[in-house]
């Protein structure tokens, strides 16, 4: 489990955007639920910052790292933990044109570096549906 700071792009704003609750611009969300790992990557894709609080298990070593999100760069598997990618992944709508193509370009930019089997794996479950 990994918990997020996360700092709206309008500062004073206090109230729930898709379900996390937001007090003065700032909260705090996990990716422990699918919907909490929805919640991130809606916030990465909307321009919120995004800051790495406490990560758990083998994340543990490594040191907190922002993840601003910036909307103008396309997400970019290299740059991310598995579980990140695989989560991003899980959120598109294959069914959607600009999804399903955002998925195919995802998939290839793995094969083209790290290759991490546990994405590549999607690719079947993409072909399915």
């Amino acid at each position: 489990m990994t918990e997020y700071h996360v700092a709206a792009p309008e500062p004073g704003f206090s109230g729930e955007s898709c379900g996390v609750v937001f007090r003065d611009g700032a909260a705090v969300v996990s990716d422990e639920t699918k919907t909490g790992r929805g919640a991130i990557e809606y916030f990465r894709r909307r321009g919120y910052r995004l800051t790495l609080q406490a990560p758990v298990g083998d994340e543990a070593e490594q040191e907190p790292q922002d993840t601003d999100g910036d909307p103008a760069e396309p997400f970019d598997p290299e740059e991310r933990l598995a579980e990140e990618v695989i989560t991003y992944l899980d959120e598109l709508d294959l069914n959607d044109p600009d999804d399903a193509a955002e998925f195919a370009r995802v998939i290839e930019a793995e094969q083209a570096g790290k290759a991490r089997k546990t994405i590549l794996a999607l690719t079947e479950q993409g072909a399915q549906q």
